[in-house]
């Protein structure tokens, strides 16, 4: 089975969380997600997740601290999730690869049809904003 590492950025901003819809073109069309993307060869994480938010919405983001990691099946591929807190970012936010964005407090993130693979990570961030508010 193919492993694949993925970056996905969970973007604040005045106590909101950024979701972005991936669109019709893409896997899990239709459902909300934590951007990101795959790490190529010789990135860091880090690096990795500022690329495709550059790509992906043509900001330039502060990736500030890991949040957690989860791996997930998809068809023949074992998909290794990450994701990472960024605290702001400079630019005009674009959509390349979603056909919408919300900003929505964290809880209200389970309201919406998330990717499946973003969900422990969504929770994983709100234990620790919960564990230590003022973090946002």
């Amino acid at each position: 089975m193919k492993s694949v590492e993925v970056v996905a950025a969970i973007i604040e901003r005045d106590g909101h969380i950024l979701l972005a819809r991936r669109d019709g073109q893409s896997d899990l069309a239709g459902m909300w997600e934590f951007p990101g993307g795959k790490v190529e060869v010789g990135e860091t994480q880090r690096e990795a997740l500022f690329r495709e938010l550059s790509e992906e919405l043509n900001i330039h983001a502060q990736v500030e601290k890991w949040v957690a990691s989860n791996t997930w099946q998809q068809g023949e591929r074992l998909i290794e999730l990450h994701a990472w807190r960024v605290s702001g970012f400079n630019g005009n936010i674009a959509l390349r690869c979603h056909s919408e964005v919300r900003w929505v407090a964290p809880h209200e993130a389970f309201s919406f049809p998330l990717a499946p693979a973003d969900i422990p990570l969504l929770e994983a961030y709100i234990a620790q904003i919960t564990q230590r508010p003022g973090l946002i």
